[in-house]
């Protein structure tokens, strides 16, 4: 089984007599855990904010994360542990499940999501001390701690509001039978879609990242858009991969991504992070507030912005990955990313096929 870091932080009881100065973390100080070891999601709702602390801040306590050894930056890895059990694993199962199955589920993703971002916010506020300390501008990595502290914020606010209520997560551990039950229903239901569905996603995918052109593409500009403009959720499910490509892929057919002027990734990201707060901010709230169909239609737009979104992450990674291969760089931890950011891609390409023909609908 994979192994994926997280933190248990052992400060002896007397440590506050012997140093004066903030505490320094070692490497030494960090075991490692499975995602399914630290998890909160199974439970009742109302308390994600103190459990995804527990995982994320409080190791930290009384530590100058300045000081940090940087292998404490595999809280990332952490959090995309969480990120890939909300895409690969929670929405499919709560496409799959109804009723009070369907709202345990929903309220178990949405304390996977403030466990999520409550990693990445402290991530990035251990880069930021970094950064201070050796004098670093610090004004991007400020904007994204902003930027990761609103959706927080929002999700904490969606946990704090369905407080008391079951909460299902998908890895096991302690819920109620009901929702566990139908935990196994959808898992079983899930499995049979992604049989129907595998020659239609895996084509879908494929075609989200093609190989580098030859052409030059240092004179090629890629200008930012309003969300509103280049969102593919309005109308019906089962062509979101298309539509994606048609945003971020279509328009550097041919080109050498090595050859690119850097603005042309920047701009793609800040496309990309406009999708991803729209689903956060938008969609989550949105969904659960709606009933019916009209909540199965923003489920299915929520899904094809999942694909939108990454397939923008994807394709930034794509030219990262040229670049870096151009310039005689190592690109094996990009290559790693790519590939989570790939098999996350296709899952949800696979839930909009599955979705083909059913009404999809927008926040914008």
């Amino acid at each position: 089984m994979v192994r994926i870091a997280a933190f248990a932080v052992v400060v002896p009881a007397f440590a506050e007599l012997v140093f004066a100065a903030p505490l320094h973390l070692s490497r030494r100080a960090f075991t490692l855990q499975d995602y399914a070891d630290f998890q909160i999601s199974d439970g009742t709702a109302g308390n994600a904010q103190a459990d995804a602390a527990a995982v994320f801040l409080t190791p930290f306590d009384g530590v100058d994360l300045a000081t940090v050894d940087s292998t404490t930056l595999s809280a990332k890895t952490m959090r995309e542990a969480a990120e890939t059990a909300e895409t690969a694993q929670f929405d499919p199962a709560i496409d799959a499940a109804t009723g009070a199955a369907a709202t345990a589920l929903q309220n178990g993703k949405i304390k996977n999501k403030v466990l999520k971002l409550t990693g990445e916010v402290q991530t990035l506020n251990i880069e930021i001390a970094q950064a201070k300390a050796s004098n670093e501008d610090t004004s991007d990595l400020e904007t994204q701690l902003a930027a990761e502290q609103t959706k927080l914020n929002t999700n904490i606010a969606l946990d704090t509001k369905a407080a008391g209520q079951a909460s299902q997560g998908v890895t096991g551990g302690t819920t109620n039978e009901a929702a566990a039950s139908a935990s196994s229903s959808s898992s079983s239901s899930v499995s049979k879609t992604k049989t129907k569905a595998v020659r239609a996603t895996t084509a879908a995918a494929a075609a989200s990242t093609p190989a580098s052109g030859t052409a030059d593409g240092s004179s090629f500009t890629f200008a930012v858009q309003a969300y509103a403009d280049f969102q593919i959720s309005d109308g019906t499910a089962g062509n979101a991969a298309a539509q994606a490509n048609a945003v971020f892929v279509d328009p550097l057919n041919g080109l050498d991504l090595s050859t690119l002027d850097d603005s042309v990734a920047t701009n793609m990201n800040t496309m990309r992070e406009a999708a991803e707060t729209a689903e956060t901010a938008q969609f989550d709230p949105a969904i659960d507030a709606a009933t019916g169909a009209a909540a199965t239609a923003l489920q299915n737009g929520k899904i094809k912005n999942k694909v939108l979104k990454l397939t923008g992450e994807v394709q930034v990674l794509n030219i990262k990955i040229a670049k870096a291969q151009a310039a005689g760089e190592d690109t094996s931890d990009l290559e790693s990313q790519l590939a989570d950011e790939q098999t996350k891609l296709t899952t949800n390409i696979a839930t909009d096929t599955k979705n083909v023909g059913a009404a999809s609908k927008g926040v914008v």
